[in-house]
């Protein structure tokens, strides 16, 4: 049995379902793993709810904003 937690942090907060599951997709092929959130409540309420979230792993929080600056996710 793994006692070890796995910490998660936000990394990237989308605008759009296309940019959430384009940078999460481009997350994955690079071998970080992700997790969504509030990712249904944004595409049903829109703006009145939380905007869409990529959290990855506290020890891949370097790795994966590199990546995502690589690939033009973020600034």
């Amino acid at each position: 049995m793994n006692t070890t937690a796995d910490n998660w942090e936000i990394l990237f907060t989308a605008s759009s379902a296309a940019d959430l599951y384009s940078a999460k997709n481009y997350l994955e092929s690079e071998g970080i793993e992700t997790l969504l959130q509030n990712e249904l409540a944004a595409q049903i309420y829109g703006n009145a709810a939380d905007k869409a979230k990529i959290l990855v792993k506290e020890h891949d929080v370097e790795k994966a904003t590199k990546t995502l600056v690589k690939g033009g996710y973020l600034k």
